[in-house]
């Protein structure tokens, strides 16, 4: 859009000039942007009152994809790493500290994942496989074994030494 007083356009997603208004030079490294002034600037603010479920789950996965979109742009344009804090808004992760950010979230997130993998490959109704079938999810299930001793290495060893995990 074109602001006719100031000449200056608004980019469009929401998040790019959210990128551009807040992240270029209102708010920098190791400062939180609190999760009102991010929802109104993605003109997505909250919603009040008496909402139905739909709505606000709408809303919800809405502003997840915008942040989502946005957090993925300030990394990969601006080196600018988000990280969610809960009740406050999203900080700004210093580069000094990035690392031991990224080593600590993957190795959580990769832990969940194995664990839930391996849910999914042992609580299987065995009875109703073919033995090709079973073989598949035995073999699975080897490979898991393996995925999760390698995690446990890299844990032991603190993936990189130095970052706590």
């Amino acid at each position: 859009m074109i602001d006719a007083e100031e000449g200056d356009f608004e980019l469009s997603p929401p998040w790019k000039q959210v990128a551009k208004d807040l992240f270029g030079t209102k708010y920098t490294f190791g400062q939180i942007v609190p999760h009102e002034e991010l929802q109104t600037a993605l003109k997505l603010p909250k919603p009040t009152g008496l909402v139905e479920v739909e709505d606000y789950e709408r809303w919800r996965l809405a502003l997840m994809a915008q942040i989502d979109a946005l957090s993925t742009f300030l990394l990969d344009e601006r080196s600018m790493c988000l990280r969610a804090v809960a009740g406050q808004g999203y900080l700004i992760v210093e580069p000094a500290k990035q690392t031991n950010f990224a080593v600590t979230e993957g190795m959580k997130r990769m832990r969940s994942e194995l664990r839930k993998m391996g849910r999914r490959l042992t609580f299987i109704d065995r009875t109703a496989l073919t033995s090709d079938q079973a073989k598949e999810n035995a073999d699975a299930l080897a490979r898991l074994a393996f995925l999760n001793q390698q995690a446990s290495k890299a844990r032991q060893m603190k993936f990189l030494s130095g970052v706590e995990d």
